[in-house]
């Protein structure tokens, strides 16, 4: 059975158990995962300065040796916190659930939108898609307008604000809508049915590319960007 490790990045307990659960739901075979946060993290991360300080703690966990044994690793915040640094000092693949994410909606339709939470999220979510070169085929960014706090525990909210923001994303030509945070987890079935075009979530997204990443035996290269180097290229 091989075993991977689940990184919640921020605090928050509640986020944690429905990422959890998403997982255990997936009933992917002969897999255990191990799903756990960053206590000293912010409970929700919604600034740069919020994805570096809990980036950094996923950075630290990994490097003290809390990965040993697993087959793979899950980074599951939609900003890919510290991303890039996971790779290098992980023995492991290492997959972020925004990356996963993107890259699954390329192989559903030409167009794809985020739905993202707060107005700020907005700008952080384009540079985001900029920085993975996939800008061409981003119809939109469409804001909640909400903190993540304000719909973490209002699942009938939460519902009714990604419809509206999936019907505006249709409206700028996009084929399939990208939840854009963890929190947004387990409602996709629901907001695609209203929509009638795919909804990804990001956390089954994310599981689902790394379990046949490690299936099928692929591991990151260490040629170029994610070439180890450094103190902590140990993990």
């Amino acid at each position: 059975m091989k075993k991977y490790l689940v990184i919640n990045p921020n605090s928050s307990q509640k986020m944690t158990e429905d990422i959890r659960r998403t997982i255990q739901g997936l009933g992917l075979p002969n897999s255990d995962a191990h799903v756990v946060c960053m206590e000293k993290a912010p409970p929700v991360l919604e600034s740069f300065t919020d994805y570096t300080i809990a980036g950094a703690e996923a950075v630290k966990y990994v490097s003290e040796g809390n990965a040993g044994g697993c087959s793979g690793i899950l980074l599951a915040c939609f900003g890919d916190p510290c991303l890039y640094a996971l790779k290098e000092c992980a023995r492991v693949p290492v997959v972020g659930i925004a990356e996963a994410s993107l890259s699954i909606a390329l192989l559903l339709g030409f167009k794809f939108s985020i739905a993202a939470a707060a107005s700020k999220a907005r700008p952080m979510m384009e540079s985001m898609v900029k920085g993975y070169g996939l800008e061409s085929r981003m119809a939109s960014v469409e804001s909640l307008d909400l903190n993540i706090e304000d719909f973490i525990n209002e699942r009938e909210l939460l519902e009714n604000k990604l419809t509206e923001c999936g019907k505006r994303a249709i409206q700028k030509g996009a084929e399939v809508l990208v939840l854009g945070c963890a929190g947004m987890t387990m409602i996709s079935e629901r907001v695609e049915k209203s929509l009638g075009i795919p909804v990804v979530d990001p956390v089954k997204a994310g599981m689902g590319a790394l379990y046949a990443i490690a299936e099928t035996g692929l591991c990151i290269s260490r040629l170029g960007l994610y070439q180890e180097g450094g103190g902590l290229a140990n993990a």
